[in-house]
C-alpha cells in the first residue's frame, strides 16, 4: 500500500489522477465534506463561558429526559446542587436516573422533589414546601425545560385539572410555579447572581386573548403544533412580564434587582419528544423515523448541543449586566423578536386572565378532591 508521503508526491509530480482510487475520491470526498459541514453548522454554537457552581442551587423542570437531562448533567458536573421536579419521586425510572447521574457526575447533590406539572395543586404543594423554611432556602436559578408535545392525529389530551395538556405543562404549570416562587427569589442576597431560564421555540403561532387555554376553539388534531406554538409564545410573554415584575419589586435593602430572566430557543434537537412528534406516536411513523435517521442526524442537534444555550443563559456574565428578559438564540442576544414580546399591555392582560384561569381550575380541582375524599370516607379521618 502507498504511504501518505508517496500519495502526496504522486499528486504533486504526476497529478492527482494517478492517485489510486482517484475517481471515487473525486466523487465522494466533496459530498462527505459538504455533509460534515452541514452537520457542524446545524449543530449550533458552543457556550464558552465557565463559572464555579459548587454550592449553588438550581431547580430544573423536565430534567430527566432530553434537553433537561443534558442540562442536569452539565450543572451537576460543574458541582451544582440540582433539584429535579418530577411527577413521582418513587418511580423506578426516576430513582435509577438520579443514581446514574450521581455516578456519572461524581456529585451526590442531585435530588428529586414531587411536582406534577399536569396538576396545579401539586405545583402549589411543592412551592409551599419550598417557601416554608427558615432561614429561606438558597436558590441560584430556575430552569424550565419541561415540555409536552402531542403528535399529529391524536385527540385532545388534558391535564388533571382539565386544561389542554400542552398549554397546561408548557405554560400554566411554569406560570404557576414561578409566580409562587417569587418570594424565594426576592429574598436571595443582593450579591447573588440569580438566573431564571425559559425554553421556547420559533413559531408562527398566534394567541387569542379571549381563549387563552384553547377551550372554545376546536382542537386542531391535524395541526397540534399550533397549540404547542401558542403555549410557548405565552410562556415567552410571561417571561418578559416576569422580568418586569422582578425589576419593579423594591427590596428592603434598596438594592437593585439581581435576578435575570432569559428566553432561550435551543433549536431542533433529537430528543424523545421530537422523536414522538415526528413518528406521530405510531409504529409505522417510528419505522419512517428510523429510515430517515441520516436526515435527522445531520439537521437536528443533540440534546447536549441544545443545552449549550441554556448554559450560556446561566453562565454568561454579560447577561448579569443586562436588564434581563433577553431573547437568546445560538449563544447570542437577539434584538428583535415577536411583537408580543414587546407589547407590555397585552402581556399584562394575558397574565391577569391566566391567573384567573388558574384560580378557577384550582377551585374546581379542590371541589373534586373533596368529593373523592367524601366518597372514600377520608374526610372523616381528618
Amino acid at each position: 500500500p502507498k504511504m501518505p508521503i508517496d500519495i502526496i508526491s504522486t499528486a504533486i509530480f504526476d497529478g492527482p489522477e494517478k492517485i489510486p482510487g482517484w475517481p471515487y475520491l473525486k466523487t465522494y470526498v466533496p459530498v462527505l465534506v459538504g455533509l460534515s459541514a452541514m452537520k457542524w453548522y446545524f449543530g449550533g454554537t458552543t457556550n464558552i463561558w465557565k463559572r464555579e457552581l459548587h454550592g449553588k442551587v438550581f431547580i430544573v423542570t423536565g430534567g430527566t429526559a432530553g434537553l433537561g437531562a443534558a442540562v442536569t448533567y452539565d450543572l451537576a458536573q460543574k458541582g451544582a446542587q440540582v433539584i429535579l421536579l418530577c411527577r413521582s419521586i418513587d418511580d423506578p425510572f426516576t430513582v435509577d436516573f438520579i443514581d446514574d447521574m450521581r455516578a456519572q457526575t461524581d456529585n451526590f447533590m442531585i435530588y428529586a422533589e414531587q411536582c406534577d406539572l399536569l396538576l396545579l395543586h401539586s405545583v402549589r404543594l411543592f412551592a409551599t414546601k419550598w417557601l416554608d423554611n427558615q432561614p429561606p432556602r438558597r436558590l441560584d436559578g430556575v430552569i424550565c425545560c419541561a415540555s409536552e408535545t402531542i403528535p399529529r392525529g391524536k385527540a385532545r389530551q388534558v391535564s388533571v385539572d382539565g386544561a389542554e395538556a400542552q398549554i397546561a405543562v408548557n405554560y400554566l404549570a411554569h406560570f404557576h410555579l414561578l409566580t409562587l416562587l417569587k418570594p424565594s427569589l426576592h429574598v436571595q442576597p443582593p450579591d447573588r447572581d440569580v438566573r431564571v431560564v425559559f425554553t421556547t421555540c420559533a413559531s408562527l403561532a398566534e394567541i387569542d386573548p379571549q381563549d387563552l387555554l384553547w377551550e372554545s376553539r376546536k382542537y386542531p388534531a391535524k395541526k397540534p403544533w399550533a397549540v404547542y406554538g401558542t403555549s410557548k409564545l405565552l410562556l415567552g410573554m410571561f417571561a418578559r412580564l416576569f422580568q418586569r415584575s422582578l425589576v419593579a419589586y423594591e427590596r428592603a435593602d434598596k438594592s437593585p434587582c439581581n435576578i435575570r430572566v432569559s428566553i432561550v430557543n435551543p433549536g431542533l434537537m433529537r430528543t424523545p419528544s421530537t422523536r414522538r412528534f415526528i413518528s406521530m406516536g405510531t409504529l409505522w411513523g417510528l419505522f419512517l423515523y428510523v429510515l430517515l435517521f441520516p436526515v435527522w442526524f445531520i439537521f437536528l442537534k443533540l440534546a447536549t448541543q441544545g443545552a449549550q444555550l441554556i448554559l450560556f443563559a446561566v453562565l454568561a456574565p454579560i447577561l448579569g449586566a443586562q436588564d434581563g428578559g433577553n431573547l437568546i438564540q445560538e449563544c447570542a442576544i437577539l434584538t428583535k423578536g415577536r411583537r408580543e414580546y414587546f407589547d407590555y399591555e397585552l402581556q399584562d392582560d394575558v397574565a391577569a386572565k391566566t391567573q384567573q384561569e388558574i384560580d378557577k381550575l384550582e377551585k374546581l380541582s379542590a371541589i373534586e378532591r373533596k368529593k373523592q375524599e367524601k366518597a372514600l370516607g377520608l374526610d372523616k379521618q381528618k
